[in-house]
């Protein structure tokens, strides 16, 4: 089926629905209206091939919006919006990251303190250790040399991991497989389920299992952030989705956010369609089956729009203005239209360099990138960051969503399709950032 569905590029200022979105002409913030046409081209070019149902692309600069448009389609014999909402999955990291420093800000928690200070479970943990074949064993487990942190959950030093990723990333990595048996048996959720568990109940059971490296001695993405939404849960004593809406959705206007879309929103959620890339382009099911590599994640559950499992990770659907209005506040220093969220201090702890050492976040980024306590950051201008610069913080979702916020030039660029499996945008996402930084004319 043809899904290319076009869109006019608005230039005048619009309102649309509740929201009362400005758009803004590009000069006025020193971007050229002709440059950001090619972005028009670009994912219709996608949309043409059938790479992916469609996409909605939004470019702000000095706090402005300045291109905001819909392409494709959202389902089969339904336009993308702009206010489709989206399964932003690990996009919802960085919310999460931003609920645990509001804890920080009222001294309800240090950075440095052990997990264990408010999940008991975490204590006295074990790593494990991957025996030389021919052993008797295939591992054994030491003990810990220092309990896991805040911190470290938030810059994902924990050595906790992922199923799906190690099932597929590091799945020759010496001892994975009996690590993945390990998570297995003791039914571990990798956040990506819309399940009926309590996350507290799921995050016990991670808590008692070893853990893949010491604390603090490697970078690997994880269930880290699906632990620290627990952690806000306890901490606050507020169900975690209650306090993220009171905290940051509702005081930001975020007012199509949501663990749980309500039913009179349901409709507006965009499908997830399966991509090879090549212009094969198939519509998911109500009970898909997500895979990753051989290991099934989300048996018959996949594409719910609610469930009692609030992932940290990855629960959160919001729409691409949403979006927007969260990243920039991050860009303001915490604060957006007279309310503030964080203190600047804040904000530049979390976006600082230097919090998983030595270590790269190579999920997505390889050298030029840190990870600071929520998405990865530039350090410096690596190979493959020819667009940004020093200091820009990003992150992604699993169903092809992405958002860049870079303070030197003071813009916001996000992308939301929803199109599986996730590496295929990479090289899409890397000419939407040239596109957008080529568009700046002052």
């Amino acid at each position: 089926m043809h899904l290319k569905i076009k869109t006019l590029l608005l230039l005048a200022c619009i309102t649309l629905g509740a929201n009362d979105i400005e758009i803004v002409k590009p000069e006025t913030v020193g971007l050229s209206t002709d440059r950001l046409t090619n972005i028009d081209k670009l994912i219709n070019q996608h949309i043409d091939e059938n790479k992916i149902p469609g996409a909605v692309v939004l470019v702000a600069r000095n706090g402005k919006i300045a291109y905001h448009k819909a392409m494709g389609a959202a389902d089969i014999d339904m336009p993308m919006k702009k206010d489709s909402i989206m399964r932003i999955m690990s996009m919802s990291k960085p919310i999460t990251s931003v609920a645990t420093m509001l804890l920080y800000e009222e001294g309800k928690l240090l950075l440095s303190d052990p997990v264990s200070k408010y999940i008991p479970e975490f204590k006295n943990q074990k790593v494990f250790v991957p025996l030389p074949e021919g052993s008797a064993f295939s591992y054994k487990l030491i003990p810990v040399k220092r309990e896991v942190t805040i911190r470290d959950l938030l810059a994902h030093t924990s050595g906790l991991m992922y199923i799906g990723i190690a099932a597929g990333v590091h799945y020759d990595k010496p001892g994975r497989k009996d690590m993945i048996e390990l998570y297995k048996e003791a039914d571990i959720n990798d956040g990506y389920c819309r399940t009926d568990e309590e996350i507290g109940d799921m995050v016990k059971r991670l808590a008692k299992l070893p853990l893949t490296t010491q604390p603090g001695e490697l970078w690997e993405y994880s269930l880290s952030t699906d632990v620290l939404g627990y952690l806000v849960e306890v901490v606050s004593g507020v169900k975690f989705d209650k306090y993220v809406t009171d905290n940051i959705f509702k005081p930001l206007k975020m007012h199509d956010s949501y663990f749980n879309v309500p039913k009179e929103k349901t409709a507006r959620v965009a499908r997830v369609f399966k991509s090879d890339w090549k212009g094969s382009l198939v519509r998911t099911t109500d009970d898909e089956v997500l895979v990753q590599g051989e290991l099934v994640m989300c048996p018959n559950d996949a594409y719910k729009t609610s469930g009692t499992y609030l992932s940290g990770g990855g629960g959160v659907l919001s729409t691409v203005y949403d979006y927007f209005r969260f990243s920039q506040m991050l860009l303001n220093g915490g604060e957006l239209d007279g309310t503030r969220v964080l203190s600047r201090k804040t904000v530049e702890l979390m976006t600082a360099t230097n919090h998983s050492g030595i270590y790269n976040p190579s999920l997505l980024h390889d050298a030029g990138w840190k990870f600071g306590l929520g998405f990865a950051i530039q350090k410096d201008r690596g190979h493959n960051v020819d667009a940004g610069d020093p200091g820009a913080f990003e992150w992604a979702g699993l169903y092809s969503t992405r958002f860049s916020v870079n303070p030197k030039e003071k813009t916001v660029i996000i992308f939301m399709s929803q199109a599986t499996p996730f590496g295929h945008h990479f090289e899409l996402w890397d000419k939407l950032l040239v596109q957008s930084a080529s568009a700046i004319i002052d």
